[in-house]
Formats: C-alpha cells, sequence, structure tokens
C-alpha cells in the first residue's frame, strides 16, 4: 500500500511536474489543492499521510496574497500528526526556516526533480524530519568567519578565544578550533559578520573531532540561548547568503 500525499500548490504547471515525479515511487497523490481552504477540506476528506505544501500556496481562492506560511500554521494547528513536505523555490528560500521549524517538516526546492523528491520523502518516513540541526537548515560558508567564545565557567579575565566558522544554520555552527573542548560545554560565543555587529549567543557542544592530519577539532555547537534580535539577524544572514548562491546544507 503506498504512503498517500495530498498536493497544496496554486500552479497547476507545477502540481503537474511534482505528479510527474512521483509516479512509479512508494507514495501515491490523492488529493490537489489550490489553496489553503482545499488543502484543510482535503486532508480532512482523505487523511493523508503527508501533505506538500508549495510556500507561494495562496490561503484562500479569494486572498492570493495571503501565503503558504499561514497554510502551515493552519495544517499543524488543526492535524499535528500529519507529515508536511515543504516546497519552495528561489523568492521563498527565506520561508523555508520557519516553516520547516513550524512544521517538523522536511524541504524540497522547485524545479522538483525525482531523487530530491525522493530523498525528502524518505527523510519524512524515516522520522528524520523536525531535525533543525546545523546539517539541516543551515549554509556552507564558501569563506571561513572569525567566532570569539569563551566557556561561561571561565572567569571574568580570561581571554577569549576564536575559531573559525565553516557552517553556519538557524540551530547553531560547525567550527574548527584549536583546543578540545569537552562535549557538553557551553560557550558564550560572538559570530562576527561581515559590516554589522557580531551575532551574540550561548551554544553548547554538541559533537567534538580531531581534524584528520592537523592539531585542530571540529565542532558542532548548537544554540542553547539566543536573543530573539540576533536570530531575526542570523536569519537575514542565511538568507542573504542563500540568495547568493552560497551551498544549502542537507541532512
Amino acid at each position: 500500500m503506498k504512503a498517500t500525499i495530498v498536493l497544496a500548490d496554486g500552479g497547476e504547471a507545477d502540481r503537474k511536474m511534482f505528479m510527474d515525479a512521483i509516479k512509479g515511487t512508494p507514495y501515491e497523490v490523492v488529493g490537489e489543492a489550490a489553496h489553503g481552504d482545499g488543502m484543510v477540506e482535503a486532508v480532512e476528506l482523505l487523511k493523508p499521510w503527508c501533505v506538500a505544501i508549495d510556500l507561494r500556496l495562496p490561503g484562500h481562492a479569494d486572498k492570493p496574497g495571503d501565503g503558504g506560511s499561514n497554510a502551515v500554521r493552519r495544517l499543524v494547528d488543526k492535524y499535528p500528526k500529519v507529515k508536511v513536505l515543504i516546497l519552495h523555490n528561489a523568492d521563498t528560500v527565506h520561508l523555508v526556516m520557519g516553516a520547516v521549524s513550524t512544521s517538523h517538516g522536511v524541504r524540497v526546492r522547485k524545479p522538483i526533480k525525482k531523487e530530491s523528491l525522493l530523498e525528502a520523502l524518505t527523510k519524512l518516513a524515516s522520522g528524520q524530519e523536525g531535525e533543525l540541526g546545523i546539517r539541516q537548515i543551515g549554509v556552507k560558508l564558501k569563506k571561513t568567519m572569525l567566532m570569539y567564545y569563551k566557556l561561561t565557567s571561565d572567569g571574568f579575565f580570561t581571554k577569549r578565544r576564536e575559531c573559525l566558522t565553516v557552517e553556519v544554520g538557524e540551530a547553531g555552527f560547525q567550527v574548527q578550533l584549536a583546543e578540545r573542548l569537552a562535549k557538553g560545554s557551553v560557550l558564550a560565543v560572538e559570530l562576527d559578520l561581515p559590516n554589522e555587529q557580531p551575532v551574540k549567543a550561548k551554544c553548547q557542544v554538541t559533537k567534538i573531532d580531531p581534524e584528520p592530519m592537523t592539531t585542530r577539532f571540529n565542532a558542532e555547537l548548537s544554540f542553547v540561548e539566543i536573543a530573539p534580535a540576533e536570530r531575526d539577524r542570523l536569519k537575514g544572514f542565511l538568507r542573504r547568503l542563500m540568495e547568493r548562491g552560497t551551498g544549502i546544507i542537507k541532512a
């Protein structure tokens, strides 16, 4: 028995592209919707395993500007157990992080290709959705950036250290360090953004490994404390990087 999907996309040509890509797979589109109201009705009637939502989806037939982000929230509020596949293109890439965070879903970029669609649906089926780690929502930097840090247990006069940031995401960073920090250590960090004030936050070391053939270490840092204004600045920075074509990290 195939896993069932409701496809919510306002573009007829885009829906056809999705349908063509899903042919011959373990998944089946059992319903289509051109706006948010139609999506909710289809989910209520068909009770699908997953809903694929385009971030340009109109909320209502007579309100084309209502937006797919609102449709995602409506779906999650009413049907929290339904899997969510976020469809986006270059124009809506800045909405992806919020939509994935809201839905604990997985994204796939348009134009839809069979390989990337299957990869995203496999993540949903295997329970990898909602893992907002630095390898799912973020970018790999083309050029490393400086980050300054101190352990929260350091004394006031302890000198802050610097490291190189190689990946940046909504949930944290991947950095290269000159010292081996203990897993679980909490750091006060400042990411040195170009042409603006550094982003300040507290992060926890969730993974650390020696870098082969060097004396340095690769570490993954996850946020434990970040002010809303700082998070918004970080999101803006990520959006600008993605709009310039910096590689998006895959889970």
